[in-house]
Formats: structure tokens, C-alpha cells, sequence
């Protein structure tokens, strides 16, 4: 099948899965029409019962049909606020924090009126003989830090990731965070298969049986998720970055309590008040 081709039956399938969204939430009561509708007592309810349900936000969000007028808004807003979060987290030395970094963007982005979801996952960077790896199945590095890494799906944009070029990179890394720019907004990436190599670390997939399926093995239900969240390419320069969908996950805190332990960073409504508001003309209130 043709680029073209594909393109056009990925949106009759991806329509015909809104309506089937539309339903779903009909049924339950839920109102889809604003961005971050997951706080709703109607959807947390529905997540009570169904502690996957948040995978219905994600597939809203990306299959919802948007107008050309929309999408030329988005273009507009997220370069424009790539550069204020790049500049935060420069600012502040803010390395190793896709975590809060990516839930505060998309809270803005909620309050700007932007559709966002926030996918954790693998995300492996490869460079000619060489490659490094922030997998959802590694060791634990200390401390206040997690598996894996987080990005956004921002559509039109497949991949929104503001914070891989500020990952924790050791000295013999820099020809790795040199491949990644500042901010990375990617419309078209390439719909792959996942590999072991793009979920398991180096060091933790020696450990396991050199089987082409043991990721899925090792993640029941990393087959179903790549149905829904498929596993992405994008080629920046020589480098080649994957991003492997795990799980999606949300904050439950406003903009007013993310980041507010002052342990690194800025606190989200800080960054609002400051950089975003006055960016974009709104109040900071």
C-alpha cells in the first residue's frame, strides 16, 4: 500500500473509532468536548471501574476530527512554546525530568485550549555503531527516578517531546544529546515494529533469553497497547529515535500543584504565570 494510500484508510479507520468513542461517552455520561475531560467525576468513575480507561482519552484525542484552522493553531502554539519550556529547564539545570516537565505542557496545553495525551514508554536513540537507551524495562538509577521516559501526541503532531535533548547524559554521551535538538516536533514519524532492543536497556536484556518476542514476554500488554499507540521512527540527521507506547498516563494535579516541592525546576503555575501567559497574551490567572 501506497503513503498515500495508508494515510487515507488510517483516518476512515480513525473516524469510525471516534464515533465509536462518541458512544462510549454518550453512555457514560461523559462530556469530550474540552481538552483534560479526564478530570471529569463521569470519567474518574468509569476509571474506577476500568483502570485502562484512560487509554479512551488518547485514542479521543487522536482521533478526533480537527479542522485545517485548528491544526494551523497548533503549529503556531507549540514552537512558540517549546522554546519557553527549553528555556525553563536550561534556567533551572531541570535534566532528567520528562516526568513533571511533560505533565506540566500538558496542563498548558489544556488551558490553552491545545487536545494532548501523554504516553510513557521506551525511547532509544541509535547512531551509526552506537546507541543509547531510556527502556521501560531497565534499573532503577536512584532515588526520584522512574523507568522509561515520556513524551506527548499532540496532534497534528505525532511526536512532542521537550525534554530527551535534557536527559541526564554522561560525558561520553555528547554525541547523543548533540543528535537531539532542543525540542523535537514531528507530524509524520514512521509507524514501526518494536524491537527488544527498543524497550529492554542494554544491561537488563542481557540478563534475558535472546528471543525476538521477549519484550512482549516480559510486558503483557505491550501487544495490545502497539494496536492502539503504534511504535513510532523519527530520523533526525543520522540519528535514528524510537518511541515505544507502554501505557498512557495523566496527572491528577491542577497546574496550581504540579512541581510545587520545589525539588527541581520551576513549579508548573510558576512557569504559567511568568513565561506562558504573557507569551501568549492571557491572563496569568
Amino acid at each position: 500500500m501506497g503513503e498515500a494510500k495508508r494515510r487515507k484508510a488510517a483516518a476512515q479507520d480513525g473516524r469510525g473509532r471516534q464515533y465509536e468513542l462518541q458512544a462510549l461517552f454518550d453512555r457514560l455520561r461523559i462530556d469530550p468536548s474540552q481538552p483534560g475531560f479526564y478530570d471529569s467525576p463521569e470519567f474518574m468513575a468509569a476509571e474506577e471501574r476500568n483502570s485502562r480507561f484512560l487509554e479512551h482519552y488518547a485514542e479521543w484525542v487522536i482521533h478526533r476530527d480537527r479542522t485545517p484552522e485548528y491544526d494551523a493553531r497548533v503549529r503556531e502554539i507549540l514552537p512558540k512554546l517549546a522554546g519557553i519550556i527549553a528555556d525553563r529547564i536550561e534556567r533551572h539545570a531541570w535534566y532528567g525530568a520528562c516526568f513533571p516537565v511533560s505533565w506540566t505542557v500538558s496542563r498548558i496545553l489544556d488551558r490553552l485550549g491545545i487536545w494532548n495525551t501523554t504516553p510513557k514508554g521506551s525511547t532509544s536513540i541509535y547512531l551509526p555503531g552506537d546507541s543509547r537507551h531510556f527502556a521501560i524495562i531497565d534499573k532503577n538509577d536512584g532515588p526520584r527516578t522512574d523507568r522509561g521516559h515520556m513524551w506527548l501526541i499532540v496532534p497534528p503532531f505525532d511526536i512532542v517531546d521537550f525534554t530527551l535533548h535534557f536527559q541526564r547524559w554522561m560525558s561520553e554521551d555528547a554525541a547523543f544529546r548533540s543528535a537531539v535538538p532542543r525540542s523535537i516536533l514531528v507530524e509524520d514519524s514512521t509507524v514501526v515494529a518494536s524491537r527488544p532492543s527498543d524497550v529492554i536497556a542494554p544491561a537488563a536484556r542481557a540478563l534475558l533469553p535472546a528471543l525476538p518476542d521477549i519484550h512482549y514476554r516480559r510486558l503483557p500488554q505491550q501487544r495490545r497497547i502497539e494496536t492502539l499507540f503504534a511504535p513510532r521512527r523519527v530520523n533526525i540527521g543520522n540519528a535514528d529515535v524510537r518511541y515505544v507506547v507502554s501505557l498512557i498516563t495523566a496527572t491528577k494535579e491542577p497546574l496550581e500543584e504540579i512541581n510545587t516541592d520545589g525539588y527541581a525546576g520551576a513549579p508548573a503555575i510558576q512557569i504559567w504565570r511568568e513565561d506562558v501567559a504573557p507569551a501568549f497574551g492571557l491572563s496569568p490567572d
